[in-house]
């Protein structure tokens, strides 16, 4: 039985995208680096939580960062006077955050005067949307998917405030969005679509959603149409960074990095966490290709534009590990799990620990991770199940890990979740089933090498091997790096 590892993103979740994930590794105590599918769970614990962050970032005043209308399909020039380090944008931008911790704070200080608002005002139903709108943000910024929840409590209390007809319609699809609630989206985008006096963000930002409606249950082709239809109507951060998402997962990483150029002009001021946000994307287009000097240049940037920031963290340490530094990795996973209560820096721990041999630690950490993802599947079971999924395909048993992906499947029906459902399948050895799982993703346009490589196993299984052989080189074109193993990161038991 082929084996594959853990630790790890997403995102991507994510957001209009989620979040897709990057093809890492670790090295074992010999010095040998690890990637491919053996490396899959460190990147994806760490990119597909971050994906979702990442377009859900873009969402966040989405309307009010336009510039210019719309006119023409071209891509919009990109001048590189933007992207900023923390330290410049300091100097200029007196009173501004320009880092996590500043970010946070500014936050917290905001959130202290909206409660207090809002105990002097309980029955105003707009103070408890900003309230809401305000975890919200906090929740992007650290992955808390107790102001998650916070949030959604926070609308639906606005909603029963609200007179008939009103009501903070399309900041409540965002946060469904962004806790995996597809269906759930459909009324309140209803709703802004039958405004009296519609408005250009607001449409383009309705546009954008249903498009990712339509991208994460797998119709790529309609998901295009309307993030065109989005960026025409009103060129913004998000309507940009819909379509690089886009055309990064359909096999045009150049077109997908103009894209980018392109969202990063919209952004006036420091705005320090977009900034980074999109240069961390731009590593993980690299890693999705093995360009690991590239993907780990991008990531330092991204640290030096918006310093602190765990998600930025957790790609340089992935990159880390792949090229061969596991104690450097290590350390910057664990500083990570220590400020915060984050499952996927509890995995990456435990898989780096596995690969150096210490079993009895990567079982403790294994174990932490397990009761953080238990606890997120409880609080918000659709933005929880694709991560914890990663978790369960390294640590978790067969049959479990089978039904979870099936629930995630269910929920979001696109590439990434067939691909996990592939995995899952293969764990309980069942590679007939498996390819079926991937039948839709590899006729789909969808350019990845993970789908080849799950493929490729299952074909090997079944006694194919010019069918093996084929799957392999197809992964290999698209990530040379995509084959590579390493025994202590297996993570399909035998």
């Amino acid at each position: 039985m082929p084996s594959r590892q853990l630790p790890a993103a997403g995102a991507a979740d994510t957001n209009p995208v989620p979040i897709p994930g990057v093809d890492p590794g670790v090295p074992d105590r010999g010095g040998n680096n690890v990637t491919g599918k053996d490396a899959r769970p460190l990147r994806r614990l760490a990119i597909r939580g971050t994906l979702a962050g990442l377009i859900i970032l873009t969402l966040a005043g989405a309307y009010a960062l336009f510039e210019t209308r719309r006119r023409d399909v071209d891509i919009a020039p990109f001048l590189r006077t933007h992207a900023v380090t923390h330290s410049v944008a300091a100097a200029n931008q007196q009173g501004q955050a320009t880092t996590y911790d500043e970010q946070l704070a500014q936050i917290n200080r905001t959130l202290d005067f909206a409660l207090a608002r809002a105990r002097t005002s309980a029955s105003d139903w707009h103070a408890q949307s900003g309230l809401a709108t305000l975890y919200l943000g906090r929740a992007r910024l650290t992955g808390s998917f107790d102001d998650y929840a916070t949030a959604g409590r926070l609308f639906d209390r606005a909603f029963a405030l609200a007179p008939a007809g009103h009501g903070p319609w399309l900041d409540r699809a965002v946060w469904n969005f962004s806790v995996h609630r597809l269906n759930a989206m459909d009324a309140d985008l209803r709703a802004v679509e039958h405004y009296a006096v519609p408005d250009d963000g607001a449409t383009a930002t309705v546009l954008g959603l249903r498009g990712d409606q339509a991208f994460y249950a797998g119709h790529y082709h309609q998901a295009l149409a309307l993030y065109e239809a989005s960026h025409r109507r009103l060129l913004m951060m998000s309507t940009s960074f819909r379509l690089a998402y886009y055309w990064g997962r359909m096999g045009d990483p150049d077109k997908a990095r103009r894209y980018l150029d392109e969202a990063e002009s919209t952004i006036i001021g420091p705005q320090q966490q977009q900034r980074s946000f999109l240069e961390l994307y731009r590593g993980i287009l690299a890693l999705d290709y093995g360009r690991w000097d590239e993907a780990e240049s991008h990531f330092r940037q991204a640290d030096a534009i918006f310093p602190g920031s765990w998600i930025v963290e957790e790609h340089l340490a992935m990159v880390l590990a792949l090229k061969g530094q596991p104690d450097r990795a290590m350390a910057i996973y664990q500083a990570i799990a220590a400020r915060t209560s984050l499952p996927e820096a509890a995995d990456a721990v435990a898989g780096l620990y596995r690969a150096t041999g210490d079993l009895p630690n990567a079982k403790a950490w294994a174990a932490r991770a397990d009761s953080l993802w238990r606890g997120r599947i409880a609080l918000l079971p659709e933005a929880a199940y694709g991560h914890a999924l990663d978790h369960l395909l390294a640590f978790g048993s067969p049959a479990e890990t089978l039904a979870l992906a099936q629930k995630n499947y269910r929920a979001r029906p696109y590439a990434d979740a067939a691909t996990q459902l592939a995995w899952a399948y293969m764990a309980n050895h069942r590679p007939a089933d498996a390819l079926e799982a991937l039948k839709p993703v590899l006729s789909s346009g969808w350019v990845s090498a993970e789908p080849h490589v799950v493929a490729s196993e299952a074909w090997a299984l079944l006694a194919e091997g010019s069918r093996a052989d084929a799957e392999r080189k197809a992964a290999l074109a698209i990530n040379p790096r995509s084959l590579d193993r390493n025994p202590g990161l297996v993570w399909l038991e035998q």
